[in-house]
């Protein structure tokens, strides 16, 4: 399974270019090459980010490969053939 990282210009734009690069981007390419299909599935929690419109979306933490006490929370938008479509919600304490 792959991953497509939603808005990242605007995440670079808020955290900066490197926090994208050091923290999301290589804790989530290090998850989605070091994890199984099954075990990703396993790992999307059902309980839910609500927007503001009240679509409930699926949540996925990744630990943050450049922090060993945070971990990144990414809503789970959709899937399509093998590419799981995400978008970054923010870092939380681990």
């Amino acid at each position: 399974m792959r991953y497509a990282l939603r808005k990242q210009d605007k995440i670079a734009s808020v955290y900066s270019e490197a926090y994208l690069k050091e923290h999301i981007i290589s804790s989530l390419d290090s998850y989605f090459g070091n994890t199984s299909d099954e075990h990703i599935t396993d790992d999307i929690s059902q309980e839910g980010y609500v927007t503001s419109t009240g679509e409930d979306y699926p949540i996925l933490k990744v630990n943050d490969l450049s922090d060993d006490n945070a971990m990144l929370e990414f809503a789970v938008i959709g899937l399509e053939c093998d590419i799981l479509k995400l978008s970054f919600l923010g870092r939380i304490k681990g």
